[in-house]
């Protein structure tokens, strides 16, 4: 017979594992919240439409027309060794150049690549950390040239967005070697003419382990893509061929 005293003890206990079922999930996850900058330099070539130039920018030039930068790494692994993996790395540039004689010209480049993985990782005591993934890496460039002439209204001289998604698989090892260092390197390969000809980026440094939960990551990135879309001589044609590369630090943190 059920007593008055049981039902009490029935929807506390229901409500009990309600508000732990939280908390045991989330002991189920490992994540890592990792902001980080990069001294970018862009080398290669770019064409749209019937200009066609090469491509050599440093950092000091990204620098001194940077109106605006972000970049985030996150990665989240559940007690089954499946996780994921997402990045994304955000520029907007821009200059303008007054002559007497011509107006005012005004030249924007935005450039957004994120990606999103599926990961699985493995690890050993003896071989560290190795991590397998495979997923996208979307590019989205935007590129904007206006004159604004002295005596006549403005005029768009190339006003283009191009974006497009890569398939990736890649790789991430990170081993101990010592009781605050390791060694961390990454890298992928995609593209595969599905729209990008090629595509890949490999990055190597050192990650300095402060305590359990805060790290600071010292690497060197390269980033390679061979992209082409349209008609050689037509106003559609665009093609970027380029590498995105230099040092970067990071701050991580786990929990």
């Amino acid at each position: 017979m059920l007593t008055l005293k049981q039902p009490r003890m029935l929807t506390l206990l229901s409500f009990g594992l309600v508000f732990a079922s939280p908390t045991v999930y989330a002991d189920q996850w490992q994540f890592s919240v990792e902001p980080y900058l990069m001294a970018t330099a862009i080398d290669g070539s770019s064409a749209i439409g019937t200009i066609e130039a090469p491509l050599e920018v440093e950092f000091d030039t990204i620098l001194n027309n940077l109106d605006s930068a972000f970049m985030l790494h996150l990665e989240g692994y559940h007690q089954s060794n499946w996780g994921f993996i997402a990045d994304w790395g955000y520029m907007d540039l821009s200059k303008s150049h007054s002559a007497p004689k011509l107006g005012v010209l005004s030249a924007r480049v935005r450039q957004a690549v994120l990606e999103l993985s599926v990961a699985y990782r493995f690890s050993s005591p003896s071989m560290g950390d190795w991590v397998n993934y495979v997923g996208i890496r979307r590019w989205d460039n935007t590129y904007e040239f206006d004159l604004d002439p002295n005596f006549m209204s403005q005029v768009s001289v190339v006003d283009r967005d191009e974006d497009w998604i890569d398939l990736i698989f890649g790789f991430h090892f990170n081993k101990q070697l010592s009781e605050h260092w390791q060694l961390t390197t990454a890298g992928d390969l995609g593209g595969f003419n599905l729209n990008a000809k090629l595509t890949g980026s490999f990055k190597l440094g050192a990650v300095y382990q402060i305590n359990p939960h805060w790290d600071l990551g010292m690497s060197y990135k390269t980033t390679y893509v061979d992209y082409q879309t349209g008609q050689r001589g037509n106003k559609n044609f665009f093609s970027y061929d380029t590498f995105t590369h230099g040092p970067q630090i990071s701050v991580s943190y786990q929990f």
